[in-house]
């Protein structure tokens, strides 16, 4: 009976696990094709920077606007219940779109324009669900394998749209792209619809969402709710500060390396294009890796060590393109460096979300990781405004050393402070003992 009872919990692991990867795989691989299709049409179409910075800027907006309505969302409603009707909105905007496009093609950048917006509010809705849900999903021993290999299937996901994206551009109008999309949404949505959620203090998931939402405060008192719940635990303000402050400086990632190799290294679109590939492949490698490493050490610890060292290598990024070489040998040391920022990106990110949604309370999870996206979605934007500046008035090595060398900083500050905290919580059980 006990073995039959472990093959059970088993082959629930794997089916979770493998329809979680195929929401990852098939959602993002879906949207960053979309993504791409309409950066490009919008383009050709204007021939202008800001009409594309609209498109570009309106999604992380609409973002920030909604994150209370997010966060109320997730904690009130049955998180399946949620992310089925996230998923049906996504496919209805899509296919809206596309009879609207056909129709009326003169207004399709006021179409485009709604369509991102819609659709980065319904994603907000699934993204915040699915990781509020991966507590009810795995045990907290499996945590960290569905999220090492969940940030795996999405850098190859992220990598491959482009590349595939850019050959189905050629071939189809944008509006029988959008139909692809909702081919990929409606394999997400199957699987979906097939998750298996454990039921946590006897409360079953499947609950009618009506009946949960009895009782509960207004959208404004759960997101003050948000706001004092990360008050009162320092640590989690603490990791929710730090992340939004680090992709502020990661601006100097984003922006200034595309900078330091096009405009001043002049290399090939190729060999550009090799480098960038090879950040998401170290992403992908550090997924891999993640998900059979067993860490002797803290989590915290382990994101935050590994952020250091990321710090490291932004703030002495710049000294290779100092030196005179061919083309080619600026691709190969900076492929290089780009895998090894990805490994740590992955290292560094992947342990901080399984410690929140393994210590955080489900009934605040939503609001908690809204308003951690929000503060890094207000942040990069901002931080790719002053980098751009920058990058434009000092010397790209400068540079990176302003944007490096802060991150170390900040992930020095953090592990001291973690370590106080651990001391001071061993100071209190050994009194108590």
């Amino acid at each position: 009976m006990e073995k039959i009872e472990i093959m059970r919990k088993i082959m629930k692991l794997t089916n979770n696990l493998g329809r979680l990867l195929l929401i990852k795989f098939f959602g993002t691989f879906g949207s960053e094709m979309l993504s791409f299709a309409i950066s490009l049409y919008v383009l050709q179409k204007t021939g202008s920077a800001l009409s594309m910075g609209i498109s570009l800027i309106t999604g992380p907006l609409i973002n920030v606007v909604m994150a209370p309505l997010v966060g109320y969302v997730v904690d009130t409603f049955n998180h399946r219940a949620v992310m089925i009707l996230a998923q049906i909105s996504t496919i209805v905007a899509l296919t809206m779109f596309s009879v609207l496009f056909r129709i009326f093609p003169e207004f399709y950048f006021i179409e485009l324009v709604i369509l991102i917006g819609a659709l980065s509010i319904t994603d907000s809705f699934l993204s915040t669900a699915v990781q509020a849900s991966l507590s009810r999903l795995f045990a907290r021993d499996n945590l960290e394998k569905a999220n090492s290999l969940n940030q795996s299937v999405s850098s190859f996901a992220e990598f491959l749209a482009p590349v595939l994206g850019a050959v189905v551009y050629t071939l189809v109008s944008l509006d029988v792209f959008a139909y692809i999309e909702i081919g990929f949404e409606g394999v997400a949505l199957l699987a979906i619809s097939t998750l298996v959620f454990t039921p946590v203090n006897s409360a079953d998931e499947e609950t009618d969402p009506s009946e949960a939402t009895l009782g509960r405060e207004t959208v404004f008192a759960n997101f003050i709710g948000g706001l004092r719940f990360l008050w009162e635990h320092k640590i989690y303000l603490l990791l929710s500060g730090s992340s939004g402050i680090i992709n502020f400086f990661f601006a100097t990632v984003n922006l200034g390396l595309p900078f330091l190799l096009v405009d001043r290294l002049h290399l090939s679109n190729s060999q550009y294009g090799f480098t960038q590939s090879a950040f998401a492949g170290g992403m992908i490698l550090g997924g891999l890796i993640l998900s059979r490493l067993h860490l002797k050490i803290s989590p915290l610890n382990f994101a935050y060590l590994s952020l250091s060292i990321f710090g490291v290598i932004i703030a002495i990024i710049g000294f290779p393109g100092m030196a005179r070489m061919p083309g080619v040998w600026y691709c190969i040391i900076f492929s290089f460096l780009n895998v090894c920022l990805g490994i740590l990106l992955v290292f560094s990110n992947t342990p901080v979300d399984v410690y929140m949604q393994q210590t955080i309370p489900e009934n605040v999870q939503g609001r908690v990781f809204t308003l951690d996206e929000a503060l890094s979605t207000v942040l990069m934007p901002l931080g790719t405004l002053v980098f751009g500046l920058l990058f434009d008035r000092i010397n790209a090595t400068v540079v990176f050393l302003i944007g490096g060398i802060p991150m170390l900083l900040l992930s020095v500050v953090v592990l001291i402070v973690i370590g106080k905290r651990v001391d001071s919580q061993r100071g209190t059980q050994e009194s108590l003992g």
